[in-house]
């Protein structure tokens, strides 16, 4: 649908002259459909999820806060009040401010290593022995997550979708945080005995990545329509989904920290990977499952996750490894070389088999990338002809047997054990309620933009003539779906349909005008377009995007419901 002669059939349509117009139309980045808002007075508004994917105009989020550096006085304010909270108040609103410095604490250690600063987010958690309190942060939205978010998401799909779906990210922004607080050796050894509950938490993810089909782990969406169809548990369930992703490809950075400085951390950690859950029986599976790349379903293209996002892989770069999987081989090195892990790791025939199958892999391609793995490839074949790793010493088996158990998880399970459902109906009743516009402004404002997305991307002349191309055919869809959206019949049947069910709208409802797939009409025919009832947060916008595109809607609806 590039020219707008072919919208000429609209003004055929007759009947709904005398319906009022809407007052605002609000366009979100699909060129296949338009939501468009119901009269202020009639429909609130809300939020969605995590990373950047694509980015629209930053005049939509001119009232929202942009990411700042914190200094250093507030990181260590921020760091010395971070408490250990209990199951019933997860989403309350001392949690919601914790929730709100971790974020802010996350993005300042990220710029400050990914710009070469001084790293005082990182000392400050070291400085005060807080990392052990986050990673009981993280057991404990696991453990909300897994046992109370259940019984809850039915009941409250149709509140903002800020309310529920920050707890839920929750986990993923903690897991970053100790994603770049382990880098260093020092995080890791301040962490001590915490670790064992890290761990844990990391071989769940990987099982959960190795056990669920690559399709399954992130659900490719082909249109706007498509996610319209899906009622207000499944948008909650796919944010869910795409959340638990996210956190998965955090663990696997995690896992290769914990590996490369396994001197410095407890015996029992060692232990805790070779022994009790032998992580290389899934490093290995995951390797080959690679769920970090994927083929686009609506281009074929294939796709790497790289810095939180999908990134096409160019056709010069299809020798590159992904950086995940260069942090999967380099885990797997780090256990295999180790001498004492060597000795620790009592080979089976089972066992022996499942390294054997790296083999496989181990190129002059991927060497020439992971140099060290030119040593795993000689002690693999020693391996396959010996049926043992040489160059290894029994360590004398002691009398004593002792283990660390993982003591977060352990307390909240049996704290609660019996206790979900209470749980879960206390928090319907204090935490999860239907929010005031007070309420809606705050949980808005605590979605920050990162100052990057507000900067102008580079000139399209100076790209070549294809990507010149796709811009001017971006640009005459938009000027298309704006002229449809500018046109009376149009506005005034989407207000009539917006007010017929205005009541019990969710706060964050919008109404979606797509064109179905049809020939083109000629000159003066009739063009045919459909009308929709969604969610802000179905609209198929993944990552930081999408929340802030939701939040700046809420904070408008919010606006405008407190004044009435």
């Amino acid at each position: 649908m590039g020219a707008l002669d072919t919208l000429d059939g609209l003004d055929t349509l007759d009947g709904l002259d005398g319906l009022d117009a809407c007052e605002t139309v609000e366009k979100v980045g699909f060129p296949e459909a338009v939501p468009v808002a119901a009269a202020p007075a009639a429909v609130p508004a809300t939020v969605t999820p995590s990373v950047p994917n694509s980015f629209p105009d930053s005049g939509d989020f001119e009232d929202l806060p942009c990411f700042e550096d914190l200094t250093p006085f507030e990181v260590e304010h921020f760091v010395q009040d971070l408490e250990e909270f209990r199951l019933e108040q997860v989403g309350d609103p001392r949690w919601l401010t914790q929730h709100e410095r971790v974020e802010k604490l996350n993005w300042t250690a990220h710029n400050q290593a990914k710009e070469g600063l001084d790293e005082y987010v990182v000392d400050q958690f070291n400085t005060q022995e807080k990392l052990p309190t986050l990673i009981w942060d993280l057991i404990l939205i696991e453990a909300w997550k897994e046992r109370i978010w259940p019984l809850l998401k039915a009941k409250i799909a149709k509140f903002s979708s800020l309310r529920t779906y920050i707890p839920v990210y929750h986990e993923a922004s903690v897991a970053n945080l100790l994603e770049v607080c382990l880098y260093h050796r020092t995080s890791c050894e301040e962490a001590g005995d915490a670790l064992i509950d890290l761990v844990d938490f990391c071989v769940r993810k990987l099982r959960y990545l190795v056990a669920t089909p690559n399709d399954e782990l992130v659900r490719q969406v082909a249109s706007a329509k498509e996610c319209t169809e899906w009622d207000n548990v499944r948008m909650l369930d796919e944010q869910f989904v795409e959340s638990e992703f996210q956190i998965c490809m955090c663990v696997i950075s995690i896992i290769r920290f914990l590996t490369d400085y396994r001197v410095a951390v407890p015996l029992a950690v060692t232990t805790r990977m070779l022994e009790t859950h032998d992580i290389l029986l899934l490093l290995v599976p995951l390797m080959e499952k690679a769920p970090w790349v994927r083929r686009n379903r609506i281009n074929g293209r294939i796709e790497k996750f790289e810095e939180h996002k999908w990134q096409v892989i160019e056709a010069e770069d299809e020798g590159r490894l992904p950086k995940l999987h260069s942090q999967v081989w380099l885990s797997i090195y780090n256990l295999v070389m180790d001498p004492e892990c060597r000795a620790r790791y009592d080979l089976s025939s089972f066992r022996r088999e499942n390294l054997l199958r790296l083999r496989r892999y181990i190129n002059e391609v991927v060497v020439d990338q992971l140099p060290p793995l030119t040593n795993l490839h000689r002690a693999l074949e020693e391996l396959s002809i010996s049926g043992q790793f040489t160059g290894t010493s029994d360590i004398a088996p002691s009398p004593f047997v002792v283990e660390l158990v993982a003591e977060a998880r352990e307390t909240i399970l049996r704290t609660y054990e019996g206790q979900w459902q209470e749980v879960a109906d206390k928090q319907l009743e204090t935490v999860f309620t239907k929010e005031t516009p007070d309420e809606l402004k705050r949980l808005s404002s605590m979605i920050s933009i990162p100052k990057e997305f507000f900067e102008e991307g580079p000139d399209p002349a100076e790209n070549g003539a294809g990507e010149a191309d796709a811009n001017t055919s971006t640009s005459a869809e938009a000027a298309a779906w704006e002229a449809v959206a500018a046109l009376n019949l149009v506005r005034s049947t989407a207000s009539f349909f917006s007010a017929a069910r205005a009541q019990d709208a969710p706060i964050d409802e919008v109404i979606v005008l797509s064109a179905p797939s049809q020939p083109a009409p000629s000159f003066g025919g009739r063009l045919k377009l459909e009308l929709h009832r969604s969610r802000q947060g179905q609209l198929g916008r993944s990552g930081r995007g999408g929340v802030a595109a939701t939040a700046a809607l809420l904070a408008k609806r919010a606006e405008s419901t407190g004044e009435d």
